[in-house]
């Protein structure tokens, strides 16, 4: 089992969810963890804001895979360092 976030990162999930999805900037965003395989432990501290659609639903990264959702829309760094650029503006 994962550990559990701490306060500290649920709030900068707050924050990170603020901006919509980082891919279509819906607003409805959920929280990705970034870079975890099958079974991997979670990193709370990266990861993306994806709206529904391209989380889980037909466009989502859990749906087409991690190496054709990055074709389509950057890689998860990539969607990471713009999520960093979004929270220092």
């Amino acid at each position: 089992m994962a550990k559990q976030p701490t306060k500290s990162q649920r709030k900068r999930w707050e924050l990170i969810r603020g901006l919509g999805c980082i891919v279509c900037r819906a607003w409805l965003a959920e929280i990705h963890h970034c870079g975890t395989g099958a079974g991997g432990r979670k990193d709370h501290d990266k990861v993306i804001p994806l709206c529904p659609v391209h989380h889980t639903g037909i466009y989502g990264i859990h749906k087409i895979g991690r190496k054709r959702f990055a074709e389509n829309y950057g890689t998860e760094e990539e969607l990471m360092q713009q999520v960093e650029e979004r929270l220092a503006a």
